[in-house]
């Protein structure tokens, strides 16, 4: 350990500064679900079926969830992100057991990766199993849906033992194990779960085996997303912003216009010399006209 990683040899922040650090990821996750989470309680049975009245249903999970019909319907593909941000709000323990893990290991994988490469590593993570989980219910037939941050958490969880292999865990807030023995039975789980040795249960396996597989991917390819765009809000005002400058200057640039329109027309000239005048197209007559009449304009001012 060298002297900068020990508490003495860190700079000290003033209140200010510290107010003013960007938050950590991982916690900024885990508000975001929160959030959803309140939103889903908001909103639960207020789905209104015409003729019958209010119905137990749930407005957010029903744009969230994924399902068989999500990866055949491009317009839905966008449930591939938000249903890992939903959690079952009959079961609080869902969003507990998730975020919990999502705080345990997210923090120590956001410090190695940065804040924004471990933001992509994440989302992608959802989005992977997401196109998964609805893959696995296109073939079986499930009627069901799939919602929960489980499966990015698995993934994070993976990548956090393949980072400290040999960091001391306490399993069930109980046994110690090292990360990579963790890592380990939760991959057999979920794999035993996913050839169906536990048939009364509604986990989806398959969707914790895409962030599993994401994960070990990511670690062994030495995949990294540093050129995929940030996506702080400040990184996405300044491209759009960067992007609406590059329009405005392609709409404004008369110069540009002007000298293509003119090398052009020196191009038809000396074909109408070579081969003569009854070889021109009709879009050729059209663009010699129009160059025409703009040279007869400019003059005229």
């Amino acid at each position: 350990m060298g002297i900068y990683d020990r508490d003495y040899g860190r700079e000290a922040y003033s209140p200010w500064e510290q107010a003013n650090a960007p938050r950590s990821i991982t916690v900024t996750l885990i508000i975001v679900n929160v959030f959803v989470f309140l939103a889903e309680l908001v909103t639960k049975d207020l789905i209104l079926e015409p003729g019958v009245g209010p119905v137990p249903d749930n407005m957010v999970i029903e744009w969230l969830a994924i399902n068989k019909e999500t990866l055949v319907r491009p317009w839905m593909w966008w449930q591939f992100l938000g249903y890992g941000f939903a959690h079952d709000v009959s079961n609080l323990n869902h969003l507990l057991f998730n975020m919990f893990g999502l705080y345990v290991f997210g923090r120590d994988v956001e410090a190695r990766l940065g804040r924004q490469e471990f933001l992509k590593f994440y989302l992608l993570a959802v989005i992977a199993g997401g196109i998964v989980g609805s893959a696995t219910h296109l073939v079986d037939g499930n009627q069901g849906g799939t919602i929960g941050a489980s499966g990015a958490v698995i993934g994070t969880s993976i990548l956090f033992a393949c980072f400290f292999p040999n960091r001391e865990l306490l399993l069930m807030l109980i046994i110690p194990v090292k990360a990579w023995v963790m890592a380990v039975l939760f991959i057999s789980i979920d794999l035993a779960g996913a050839l169906g040795l536990f048939p009364m249960s509604n986990t989806a396996f398959t969707v914790h085996l895409a962030g599993a597989f994401f994960a070990l991917g990511y670690y062994r390819l030495g995949w990294n997303f540093r050129n995929l765009p940030n996506l702080s809000p400040q990184s996405l005002q300044r491209a759009f912003r960067d992007r609406s400058r590059r329009v405005r200057l392609k709409l404004h640039d008369p110069d540009k216009h002007s000298a293509r329109d003119a090398e052009e027309a020196d191009r038809i000239l000396g074909k109408i010399h070579e081969q003569g005048e009854s070889s021109l197209t009709q879009a050729e007559r059209k663009t010699l006209e129009r160059y025409s009449r703009r040279q007869r304009e400019k003059r005229d001012l």
